[in-house]
């Protein structure tokens, strides 16, 4: 039965439900004003709004488009097109005449303005550089001798009809992206404006090339049977070696970490009898930022079941031929990727990732002066042809690049027709073996050393770890420097890949001598002859780990892992000696183990430094769209920042004075 409500009553109900409307769609900074100056604030925005819609006259519907800017050719002519795109600086030849250039993703096409009418020529000349707009016109050939054999659509312009400013750019814009090279602000800025960094060919490339492979990469993949699996971004702190991302939780003291690599869960999955497994995976590290690192990173990432180190770089070496076909029109085989121990790259080229699209191999020569080099030392002997044409000033550069000042092990000599038989006598402590003058004839013929060139010397320790020596690193400097002089020439299209074999799996630990670190990861199987070394000799333990080399460039890294559960609880325990709560973090990994883990091995290859290459550029930032720059910093959205005093609280975290850690 319906409740009779009195008119007096349904009055004041009908203000009191007007009151509490208006309540709640006014801001709280008008809370306590009167419903006037509502009305008036609603107002104030409608002539605001018409404001805008005067000066903005092409907002809302606009022609579609019917072409793209670069798709243009001279069999298009007489055709009718609709253009979107960005223009570029239109050049005014006179009142009649004016050009502009149009780009969008495909290209860039010529627009001209010929004896239009004079509204056309107006809102041409009102357009900034950077304008968004949409131009619809007449598809015509270009005059005889004007055409532009540079540029895809060189051989047409575009006769415009009507132009719609879709979106004007602002007249203050930092930088251009069509101008020159040269020209153009340093790095920071452009790394602050990426999304006009970002307009210039050269990047829009890079990042277009970036998606082709990635996308060759993942079909070559699965057609050879593998299953791609996303693994957890929120992982857990394991100690793997480079500082992690923490990531706080409203739990107290609970921390994710976010993970160096997908490692762990991939050895978990083989375990789970996935036996083919790919991933295009995002990686944390915390790290010092140089031109080939970045604290988040893209890595090619792969596990096999079942699997020998022999077959697992040939499914490498496939993916990488498909990539080079397709980005580059570069036929590679399995002879493009030869192979070389550890040991020997060391020995030979100073370098565990060594560039050999040049010579210049470091010679051992200490047994010709044995009697001035201590039992656990070597000689390391480096002869540059021409190098005698390096300026004193040249080598004395070199020496504090390298810090080499004040090291007395090192030493060099230009060769010429006075000392070329006696040449170890002006190289520091080799002037006192008694084997000068004896040695000198065999050592020139061995080494080919000859007038004109420079000689090198440095004395190091037998023991050969890390992951190169001084030599190989003044070999590597050396060698950027005689290409500047151009007495040496290195084909920028030459690709020169490698396969490193037969690490160590254990070096020395940089804070106590006396113990042993992994030297890539604690998973990595040892080879099955030297098991036994394990208890005896662990300098000595090789590790079945590979790395992929090109051009001086570790672009990859994989092992055949350990599978078996009480090898790794011995590694963990009793040669890396890790406390019981370090190695209680792999419980996890252990544990799968435990539950019938078949024998398996993988690889991660840096994609961020594979496309670099492939783009011919030396820093990864060209490659990614938004890359970190120095300090890990977003310039583009000021991150990493601060966050509110009830977020840390929220998190039980709070801001202690760094002085005071």
């Amino acid at each position: 039965m319906a409740t009779r409500v009195s008119p007096l009553a349904r009055s004041a109900c009908i203000a009191f439900l007007r009151q509490q409307t208006i309540r709640t769609v006014k801001p709280k900074r008008l809370q306590n004003a009167n419903i006037r100056t509502f009305r008036s604030s609603t107002q104030r925005y409608k002539q605001e709004l018409q404001s805008y819609k005067d000066s903005d006259r092409y907002h809302g519907q606009y022609p579609q488009r019917t072409h793209l800017c670069g798709d243009l050719r001279a069999d298009n002519e007489g055709h009718h097109v609709v253009l979107n795109g960005w223009v570029q600086s239109p050049r005014t030849m006179s009142q009649d005449l004016i050009f502009i250039p149009l780009r969008d993703a495909s290209g860039t096409t010529q627009l001209v303005f010929r004896s239009g009418s004079p509204e056309l020529r107006a809102e041409i000349q009102r357009l900034t550089p950077e304008s968004v707009v949409c131009a619809e016109g007449i598809v015509m050939k270009r005059p005889d001798g004007m055409s532009n054999k540079q540029q895809s659509t060189g051989a047409i312009e575009v006769e415009l009809k009507k132009i719609y400013c879709l979106n004007p750019a602002s007249s203050s814009l930092p930088f251009w992206p069509s101008q020159p090279a040269t020209t153009l602000p340093n790095e920071e800025v452009r790394l602050r404006y990426r999304y006009l960094d970002l307009r210039r060919p050269e990047l829009q490339k890079n990042i277009r090339l970036r998606s082709v492979v990635i996308n060759t990469v993942r079909q070559h993949l699965i057609d050879n049977g593998f299953t791609e699996i996303e693994t957890p971004t929120l992982f857990k702190s394991t100690p793997e070696g480079a500082r992690e991302f923490i990531v706080p939780t409203r739990k107290p003291g609970a921390f994710y970490a976010l993970p160096q690599s997908p490692q762990q869960h991939k050895q978990m999955l083989m375990a789970a009898g996935f036996d083919r497994y790919f991933q295009i995976a995002r990686c944390f590290r915390d790290e010092d930022l140089r031109a080939d690192r970045q604290p988040e990173f893209t890595q090619i990432d792969l596990e096999m079941s079942f699997i020998t180190a022999k077959e697992l770089q040939e499914i490498v070496q496939g993916f990488v031929t498909a990539i080079w076909k397709k980005a580059l029109n570069v036929e590679l085989d399995a002879s493009h990727f030869p192979h070389m121990t550890y040991h020997e790259a060391m020995l030979n080229y100073g370098s565990d990732k060594p560039d050999v699209r040049f010579d210049m191999k470091i010679k051992n020569i200490t047994n010709y002066l044995s009697d001035v080099i201590e039992n656990d030392s070597a000689l390391d002997c480096l002869v540059v042809k021409q190098g005698s044409k390096l300026t004193g000033s040249e080598l004395k550069n070199m020496q504090k690049a390298l810090e080499l000042v004040d090291e007395k092990d090192f030493a060099f000599v230009k060769i010429n027709e006075n000392n070329i038989n006696s040449w170890p006598s002006k190289c520091g402590r080799l002037k006192h073996s008694n084997q000068i003058g004896q040695v000198e004839a065999d050592m020139n013929n061995k080494m080919d050393i000859q007038v004109g060139d420079l000689v090198l010397v440095h004395k190091r320790e037998s023991y050969l770890n890390g992951g190169n020596t001084l030599m190989g690193r003044v070999r590597l400097h050396l060698a950027n420097l005689l290409q500047e002089k151009g007495l040496l020439k290195i084909d920028p299209n030459t690709y020169k890949f490698l396969w490193i074999e037969s690490f160590p799996l254990f070096s020395p630990d940089e804070q106590n001598i006396r113990t042993w670190q992994a030297t890539h990861h604690p998973f990595t199987a040892p080879f099955d002859e030297d098991i036994p070394l394990l208890t005896t000799d662990p300098a000595k333990v090789r590790g079945q780990h590979y790395d992929l080399v090109l051009n001086g460039m570790e672009i990859g890294g994989g092992s055949i892992r350990i599978h078996s559960p009480v090898m790794q609880r011995f590694i963990f325990d009793h040669v890396l000696q890790l406390e019981k709560h370090e190695y209680q973090r792999f419980d996890h990994l252990l544990d799968a183990l435990s539950a019938g883990c078949p024998p398996h091995g993988g690889i991660a290859l840096g994609f961020d430094r594979l496309m670099s290459i492939l783009c011919n550029t030396s820093s990864i930032r060209d490659v990614i769209a938004f890359p970190k720059a120095a300090g890990g910093k977003d310039l583009v959205v000021n991150s990493p920042s601060e966050v509110s005093p009830d977020q840390l609280k929220e998190y039980y975290l709070q801001v202690v004075d760094k002085d005071k850690v």
